[in-house]
């Protein structure tokens, strides 16, 4: 799983359909009326070459494409000629660069087509040589030179000059050749949204802006609300965080893709999305893509952003990056994601668990680092020294490459701290070491936390326990309540609810939320007894005695782990910006126990 583009969710649900002659031609009839609706002047614009005055931008921003050749669709140079057969293509796509624009487009109750400001901007690397696709948001509040028009905010391009004009501003401001266009009028999110029966949305936190209004929690958008959720920005995380929203709903969408009765909804979504998309990508590009898009291991998909300083100059809001925060946006933008060397736990075996054992680490704080190359082994050892009464500092994943031996590393005066760590986790290497800034453990890849021995955390030793107890005491099933939360949160909410699931049954959930320092962002806990979720979907697994916690996202971005336990769903949700690491997650998720 992991954030994917609209057209490339929906381009999955193709690749579903046109299993047959027929249906394929069907939607080459589709595409070649969303073609013929694209400006000449955006074809002219996607050939031009961009300039930059970005100084660390290196040479090869441009897409794949060999140079010289251009980026329009018509030509022959970049695509392939569409052919009369029946069959959808199955080879990779092309390296390619794509600009996705969402906008208002048309006047309500009416056909007539208007150039409003683009609400998104969100640019699409594919590159199947490296194996990886990678999105950057563009906030449509980016300070930039319009060309022929001076400095505005960035989606100010698109009411001067339409797309072709968002295009060629983009080429200039960030030196990425772009190849491809697909412009989205807005109310596709709506108007598809309610195609699908309405799409599930993990909300983060209460919403109110006068025109948005969601309480927090797991439930189930119909079109309008989606659309408002995609377009809201009244609060302190202004374009930031409705990109991360956004890409949020494309995420759920592309989750919840596989579970819709697809025959039957496919040819009314596929005429629906047409009705809504302008695009130069040709069928046979949509379906290349889609092919090979499906397949793509969610490690291989990035999303990243534009941000920098927020100021106002003469009276407008803009966001104000460096020359060297664009360059280096751009930079990740265009680079593959780095391999960490973490592998599941089922990948190449495990050693031989280690001899843990009881110990007195009351007033000893420890950082715990994963470099084992397996998931969850910071998570697991980092409980167990909560449970013997250490105070957590970093939980993370090894900053360097997997070592060998497992080690606990000590600055000058804790060598005794350091001695009853090690006693506790059963390593035998124990160091003093200048740059420990703390008692710090390093798990290595001959060491494995035997995680059967979890359990015995006191009832009473969560934090929180009076807001605990009094949701358990509404919550008709049992409640879990984490012994270890991140100290940069503090409690800030709960609700217990019901999730809608169809059209005619129900079941009960509750949803805590942890305010993360003092942003507007949120951890959420939250449990239900509808064990289908389409939530619970796939990801890394790791066993913790007879539990098995589920890690969904990226090493870069997590966005939750789940499990089943008690036949209830439980899951732990990233805050909006992803601040907490998978080995946060799951120390967290593991550290769960029942409130009374």
């Amino acid at each position: 799983m992991k954030r994917v583009a609209l057209w490339v969710v929906l381009g999955l649900l193709v690749v579903v359909l046109v299993a047959g002659g027929a249906s394929y031609l069907w939607f080459r009839s589709q595409v070649g009326a969303s073609n013929a609706r694209v400006d000449p002047e955006i074809l002219e614009a996607l050939s031009e070459k961009p300039g930059t005055s970005l100084t660390t931008v290196p040479s090869t921003t441009s897409s794949t494409r060999p140079p010289g050749s251009t980026s329009s669709s018509l030509s022959t140079t970049t695509t392939a000629p569409e052919t009369t057969t029946t069959e959808p293509p199955v080879e990779a796509p092309s390296g390619m660069n794509i600009v996705l624009l969402g906008a208002d487009k048309r006047a309500p109750g009416s056909s007539e087509v208007t150039e409003g400001r683009s609400d998104v901007i969100i640019l699409v690397h594919v590159d199947p040589e490296k194996n990886f696709l990678s999105m950057l948001s563009v906030p449509r509040d980016l300070r930039a030179d319009v060309p022929g028009y001076g400095y505005h905010k960035i989606n100010a391009a698109y009411a001067y000059g339409g797309g072709a004009l968002v295009i060629r501003t983009i080429q200039s401001v960030l030196g990425v050749d772009l190849d491809h266009y697909v412009g989205v009028d807005l109310e596709a999110f709506k108007a598809i949204t309610d195609k699908l029966g309405g799409v599930y949305i993990d909300v983060d936190r209460p919403y109110d802006d006068g025109k948005i209004e969601f309480d927090p929690g797991y439930q189930l958008l119909d079109g309008l609300h989606a659309l408002r959720y995609v377009r809201t920005r009244h609060d302190s995380n202004i374009d930031f965080g409705r990109n991360e929203r956004q890409q949020r709903y494309l995420a759920a969408v592309r989750e919840q893709a596989m579970r819709w009765n697809l025959p039957l909804k496919l040819p009314g979504l596929i005429d629906t999305l047409f009705d809504y998309v302008d695009t130069d990508m040709s069928a046979n590009e949509i379906l290349k893509l889609a092919y090979w898009a499906v397949r793509l291991d969610g490690t291989r998909i990035k999303a990243g952003t534009i941000t920098g300083a927020t100021g106002d100059i003469n009276g407008s809001f803009y966001i104000l990056p460096t020359e060297e925060q664009l360059a280096n946006a751009v930079i990740d933008f265009l680079s593959a994601p780095e391999d960490t060397g973490i592998v599941p736990p089922s990948v190449g075996g495990r050693p031989d668990p280690a001899s843990v054992s009881s110990a007195s680490l009351s007033g000893v704080t420890v950082d715990v680092l994963n470099s084992t190359g397996r998931v969850g082994e910071a998570a697991l050892a980092a409980v167990w020294l909560k449970r013997q009464g250490a105070t957590l500092g970093e939980i993370r994943d090894s900053k360097e490459k997997p070592i060998t031996n497992a080690t606990v590393t000590y600055p000058a005066g804790q060598a005794e701290a350091a001695r009853r760590v090690a006693q506790a986790l059963g390593i035998s290497e124990v160091r003093q070491s200048e740059y420990a800034p703390r008692v710090t453990v390093t798990l290595g890849r001959t060491y494995a936390f035997p995680g059967r021995v979890l359990g015995g955390f006191s009832t009473s030793s969560f934090a929180d326990s009076g807001a605990w107890r009094a949701l358990a005491t509404k919550v008709g099933f049992p409640v879990l309540a984490p012994t270890y939360v991140p100290p940069s949160c503090r409690y800030s909410f709960q609700r217990s609810y019901e999730i809608t699931i169809g059209k005619n049954k129900t079941a009960p959930a509750y949803r805590v939320g942890y305010r993360y320092l003092s942003e507007d962002r949120y951890l959420g806990l939250s449990g239900t007894t509808w064990l289908d979720a389409p939530l619970a979907s796939p990801g890394i697994e790791v066993e913790v005695g007879d539990l098995a916690f589920t890690v969904v996202g990226t090493a870069a971005e997590t966005d939750r782990v789940w499990w089943v336990q008690d036949k209830t769903l439980y899951w732990v949700t990233n805050t909006l910006f992803h601040e907490f690491n998978r080995e946060e997650l799951l120390t967290i998720a593991i550290s769960a126990v029942a409130v009374p």
